[in-house]
């Protein structure tokens, strides 16, 4: 039976990086032994770390990454999770009938492709490993990402417009590099063919980090080959909030995927906005985090699906400050949906959360 699983470990002891990413590993290792899941299922693990620049060699070198990158399913971020660990994980399994994995390894990260019940998921993770003296540039970097994924979904007679689902962008320094990046890929969707007539791709556009200070941007792809044009679809609450287009960027706020385990919806990043694109309760997160709410359950409902489905949320708060508010908030709330709290620059400074998710 073609299902879905979600999981966000994090580490159980205090301690030094490798205690955690051991601690990490065993947990996982527990998964997996007890049949809750099954690594042949695994197709997105990404690893959240407080510190990448000091702790990214220690990561590669680690027993874990050994059996993520084996699995080639290997992602990374720096964004601090905000419960004090140094290490976070989030794992997504599809289980079916008939699984089948290819693993290829790219010159700028990883790409699985994962066969399963007459569908293929391909998951590609790219992260730039520059030279110290390369020039930093966010339009250039943002371009090469995307054609890194174009060139292998060309490899596959697929495209961008018809089989891309789903992406995360991740900023160094978003308050200066974010316009560019979005620039880049406007500019990349104009020449694919994905236009306002057409469609964009839901995303996530946050702060984070890799390892090298040349890379700006970090980005993860995810695209489906195997459905119809009727199998798929997207979000909108307009009487909510407003198309992206009209404030100049270009993504979808979420997506439905009619898929053999029923209907998946992916959520893009959501932030406390209005139907005219403007920010509300500036400067209180609590009213921020309700709102943001609202519009996902709205944006859930033109999907026939609702919040209390949710399988899992990412959320980023802009200033850690805010974080044992927000917490109770959630766990008040949700408390029994995985969740991981981090620190992320939104792309506005007066959007003070921003929380992405999946439901389905």
């Amino acid at each position: 039976m073609h299902k879905r699983q979600f999981h966000i470990l994090t580490p159980q002891v205090e301690g030094n990086f490798e205690q955690q990413v051991a601690d990490v590993l065993a947990q996982l290792e527990v998964l997996h032994a007890s049949g809750a899941a099954a690594i042949d299922y695994l197709l997105q693990a990404r690893v959240y770390l407080s510190d990448a620049a000091n702790q990214h060699e220690a990561l590669l070198a680690s027993p874990l990454y050994a059996v993520l990158h084996r699995a080639g399913v290997f992602s990374y971020i720096e964004q601090p999770p905000l419960c004090g660990s140094k290490i976070a994980l989030l794992l997504w399994y599809v289980e079916g009938e008939h699984a089948e994995r290819k693993v290829f390894d790219l010159p700028q990260g990883q790409l699985l492709e994962l066969h399963v019940d007459r569908l293929t998921y391909l998951y590609q993770s790219v992260r730039f490993e520059l030279p110290a003296d390369a020039v930093p540039d966010s339009y250039k970097q943002t371009e090469e990402t995307f054609e890194l994924h174009v060139n292998e979904l060309k490899k596959r007679g697929l495209t961008l417009l018809d089989n891309c689902q789903r992406t995360w962008f991740y900023v160094r320094d978003v308050d200066r590099h974010y316009a560019a990046m979005v620039k880049a890929r406007n500019d990349v969707f104009d020449r694919e063919g994905l236009t306002e007539a057409t469609h964009y791709i839901s995303s996530t556009g946050i702060g984070g980090a890799d390892a090298s200070r040349q890379g700006i941007i970090s980005a993860d792809f995810f695209s489906v080959d195997g459905l119809s044009r009727e199998q798929y679809g997207y979000l909108t609450a307009t009487d909510y909030l407003n198309p992206t287009r009209e404030y100049g960027v270009a993504f979808e706020r979420g997506t439905w995927l009619d898929l053999p385990g029923g209907r998946l919806c992916l959520l893009s990043g959501t932030a406390s906005i209005d139907k005219h694109g403007d920010c509300l309760h500036r400067g209180d997160v609590l009213t921020q985090t309700g709102r943001l709410f609202l519009n996902i359950e709205k944006l859930l409902a033109s999907a026939g699906a609702g919040i209390g489905d949710l399988r899992y949320m990412i959320v980023y708060l802009r200033d850690v400050a805010d974080y044992k508010a927000v917490h109770t908030y959630l766990q008040l709330r949700f408390p029994h949906v995985p969740k991981l709290i981090v620190e992320a620059r939104v792309c506005r400074p007066e959007w003070l959360i921003e929380v992405e998710c999946m439901v389905g």
